[in-house]
């Protein structure tokens, strides 16, 4: 009874494939919009968590308050070996000195972000070298003028070539400084920080020995960040608290809040929430195309009880029972729907590859998603195909036998 009646369903839309191609159109739309969306916020948000579980959930961040801070406050060298030397719960210690600088390479000012790191630093972040080769320990401790290029920056500035040996003339507040290339790079932690630039324009980003960086700030070292890998990250908490203590009885500011820390666990948790709260928002502003679709196919279905009214009558004047012509309008219903769903799934998952593409990332398509992309199709199909499949199965015979 199943097959026969999906049989004739199957026939009826058959019989106007246009009709039936725009209606399944909404319902493609719509699914194809919700697969898309979170197919594209679920594999942004495992990109960044996965940039993060390289750091290591072992990592911390401790920071100084910008706006309570004064320069006294700051951290020097003499801060970053106390703490090294005296937490015996940290592996690694390490500063960071960042520069704002511009290259007229190609004839266009070009800003470019330094980062001035250290041995440590390299450690932590998981620096890996795509060419070239990472600073030599005379080059950490001279301040010698060579550089590492993060990999987008050596695509863009020399495209399809290597840039070692290059010079880049980077010019800092007025100053010209001539840089040699000796390698180029892949460093989470370089990104993540970069986004403290307030300029609008995405910098080309660069890693420098930190006694270099520091020589072209004007030799005076005043950080306003340590990054430091504990041994464990059960030690986590107690190695923050003894830094943020350490550092508040070096400068004499106890109790004025002026050091907070950070754990990479705590940064993979907002980060997450962030991701999830986006993606969740922006598939239910997709998913209610599919209640436009919806309402279209109940629109439709409509019409073609108008137009069957005749076909109806006849139908029910041989036998045929109320159940049989509302199921009859059903089927068709829900088979638009989930035809629709599954192309709109097809043509969803093409899209996130394409834009994960360009993005350059890789789209998650999770196998839930798909099931209850396909389920929802199909309920729609029901619900919005109930009332024109009860308007059907109610006419009286004689009464749509006579209409024309």
């Amino acid at each position: 009874m199943i097959r026969e009646r999906i049989s004739n369903a199957w026939q009826m839309l058959m019989g106007n494939k246009g009709r039936s191609i725009l209606t399944m159109l909404g319902i493609i739309v719509g699914i194809a919009a919700v697969i898309t969306v979170v197919s594209v916020g679920e594999g942004a948000k495992d990109a960044v968590l996965g940039q993060f579980d390289q750091v290591g959930a072992s990592s911390l961040l401790l920071s100084v308050s910008s706006g309570q801070a004064t320069d006294s406050d700051l951290l020097t060298a003499d801060d970053v070996e106390a703490v090294r030397e005296q937490i015996s719960e940290l592996r690694f210690v390490s500063a960071e000195h960042q520069l704002i600088g511009r290259t007229d390479k190609y004839g266009d000012s070009t800003m470019i972000f330094i980062t001035g790191i250290d041995q440590d630093w390299m450690r932590i972040s998981n620096l890996t070298m795509t060419d070239g080769r990472q600073f030599s320990l005379p080059e950490l401790e001279r301040g010698v003028p060579v550089m590492i290029l993060e990999e987008e920056t050596a695509k863009r500035l020399y495209p399809g070539r290597s840039p070692l040996g290059e010079i880049i003339e980077i010019n800092l507040q007025g100053s010209l400084r001539e840089v040699e290339v000796i390698g180029v790079g892949y460093s989470v932690v370089s990104q993540m920080t970069s986004f403290a630039n307030t300029d609008m324009e995405m910098p080309m980003i660069v890693y420098m020995p930190l006694s270099t960086a520091v020589n072209f700030a004007g030799g005076e070292a005043r950080f306003s960040r340590l990054i430091a890998m504990a041994d464990s990250p059960d030690h986590l908490q107690t190695a923050g608290e003894q830094m943020i203590n350490l550092l508040e009885n070096r400068h004499g500011n106890q109790g004025g809040n002026l050091y907070s820390v950070t754990e990479t666990a705590q940064l993979m948790e907002q980060a997450e929430k962030v991701a999830s709260i986006f993606t969740n928002f922006i598939a239910i502003v997709a998913a209610i195309s599919l209640l436009v679709g919806g309402i279209g196919v109940m629109n439709i279905m409509l019409v073609s009880v108008a137009e069957r009214t005749r076909e109806i009558g006849l139908r029910k004047a041989l036998g045929a029972t109320m159940n049989d012509i509302m199921w009859q309008f059903l089927f068709e219903s829900s088979i638009l729907t989930f035809i629709g769903g599954v192309l709109g799934i097809i043509s969803g998952m093409l899209f996130s590859r394409v834009i994960g593409y360009y993005l350059g990332f890789v789209p998650t398509v999770a196998l839930r998603i798909v099931v209850i992309a396909v389920l929802f199709s199909t309920a729609i199909g029901l619900f919005f195909g109930l009332y024109p499949a009860r308007k059907a199965a109610k006419l009286s015979p004689i009464d749509a036998l006579r209409r024309e």
